[in-house]
């Protein structure tokens, strides 16, 4: 009986103990000899403790492997890295080098790191580019390069939204390849679409331009020239000593078709800028949007910004607004398209300032039901303008976020029949599709 109960006590103590720990201290027992109920308790407790390292350390091993296995691991993000706020942000990697806590993409010397996402998107870039991730969501992420070139290969899925800032140029990517080239000295953007549609947008393009698969678009900023052709098309190229002026707002023919524009008639004699300015005399703000000097137009503005509002032209404003858009100074640009809508109203500035406010209320949260009814006055106030088939789209992509395919089906039949290669028909024939 006394032996019965001296092992029902041990079984009582280790009760509390997994089986295979148990198992170690009857073994203990067996080549140590019975210990002290005080070593027992110690024993106990150091087992506990090496079992929970050994525990830890084989969950953290199985964790490492599957993401290397699947390709990828969980990243910090920095603080400067925007989660747009879109359900849980795609997961992804950078291989051959690291993210900055600013979202900049470090590499070493002669490294070409690349951005590798879980849906299959893989963002390159070559050696020297300067680039930065600015934001990532459940749709799509935002990255930018400031100097150098980026290869794109973007998995096209409903509702994705991916961004590629190349300088102050915006490219709105719909699932594609391509390749983006923007040389800061030079002013010079080069894109060469392979596959899919995009749509880009900056200085001098006069809205934006919607590119098709098998062509390449060449904007040199600071002569002012836009340049869309095939692929392979090399004849045209705008060399760096061309200083002919194309108009702004040009439309840009299919290839292989040469968009050359009229150029420009000579700008007035400067005159003196707003009141308070007096002795300020200065270049005009379209021309200097035109050079691609966007610091020159904000920093002129903000001398006596309540003043320059009030009394700068139709013209300036829309100068003023888009200097400030490609400098991310969306603040700025959205007052002065409010003054526009205000000063202006029932001008074609004050619709594309509806267009734009979309845009702006689309990009910094403000929310799609906001957009949406930008885009709405847009197109009630310009059916056939500039913008007609961008705002179109967006209000299509709009409405299928907020309201669901069914409700947006409409929208995109209006879409195909209006602008049958526009950037969003792709989308436009997918969301008719679900909605059969």
């Amino acid at each position: 009986m006394t032996g019965d109960r001296q092992g029902q006590g041990r079984r009582d103590e280790d009760g509390d103990l997994r089986p295979r720990a148990a198992a170690l201290t009857a073994l203990a027992r067996k080549s140590l000899g019975q210990l002290s109920p005080a070593e027992q308790v110690r024993g106990r407790q150091i087992l506990r403790t090496r079992l929970e390292r050994r525990r830890r350390r084989i969950v953290w091993s199985l964790a490492l492997s599957g993401a290397a296995a699947a390709g990828f691991a969980a990243v910090l993000l920095g603080p400067r890295v925007l989660h747009r706020g879109e359900g849980a942000p795609l997961a992804y990697q950078v291989e051959g080098g690291a993210l900055a806590s600013d979202g900049r993409i470090e590499a070493g010397t002669g490294v070409e790191p690349a951005l590798h996402f879980a849906d299959g998107t893989v963002i390159a870039l070559a050696r020297g580019t300067q680039g930065r991730l600015a934001g990532v969501d459940g749709r799509g992420a935002h990255v930018a390069i400031s100097d150098g070139t980026a290869s794109v290969s973007v998995v096209p899925k409903p509702r994705a939204r991916w961004t590629v800032d190349a300088g102050p140029f915006v490219i709105h990517v719909h699932g594609t390849v391509f390749t983006a080239a923007w040389n800061e000295a030079s002013g010079r953007l080069d894109v060469k679409l392979e596959r899919g549609s995009i749509s880009v947008e900056g200085p001098v393009t006069g809205g934006p331009i919607a590119m098709r698969a098998g062509q390449r678009l060449t904007v040199a900023m600071r002569q002012s020239r836009v340049l869309l052709r095939a692929i392979d098309d090399r004849a045209g190229d705008l060399a760096e000593s061309d200083t002919t002026m194309a108009a702004p707002g040009v439309e840009v023919a299919p290839p292989p078709t040469l968009a050359a524009a009229a150029p420009l008639e000579a700008p007035a004699a400067p005159a003196p800028r707003l009141a308070g300015h007096a002795a300020h005399v200065a270049r005009s703000w379209p021309s200097a949007l035109a050079a691609g000097d966007f610091t020159f137009i904000v920093e002129d503005a903000e001398r006596d910004l309540p003043h320059a509002l009030r009394l700068a032209s139709s013209d300036d404003l829309a100068a003023l607004a888009d200097a400030a858009r490609y400098q991310r100074r969306d603040d700025l640009a959205r007052r002065a398209l409010e003054a526009q809508r205000r000063r202006f109203h029932g001008s074609p500035r004050a619709a594309d300032a509806a267009f734009f406010l979309g845009r702006l209320d689309e990009n910094d949260g403000a929310g799609l039901v906001h957009a949406l009814r930008w885009y709405d006055r847009y197109l009630g106030e310009a059916p056939s303008g500039s913008y007609a088939a961008e705002a179109l789209g967006r209000k299509m992509v709009a409405m299928r976020d907020l309201y669901g395919v069914t409700t947006a089906r409409t929208v995109a039949d209006e879409y195909v029949r209006r602008f049958p290669r526009g950037s969003y028909a792709g989308a436009a024939q997918a969301l008719r599709a679900q909605a059969r």
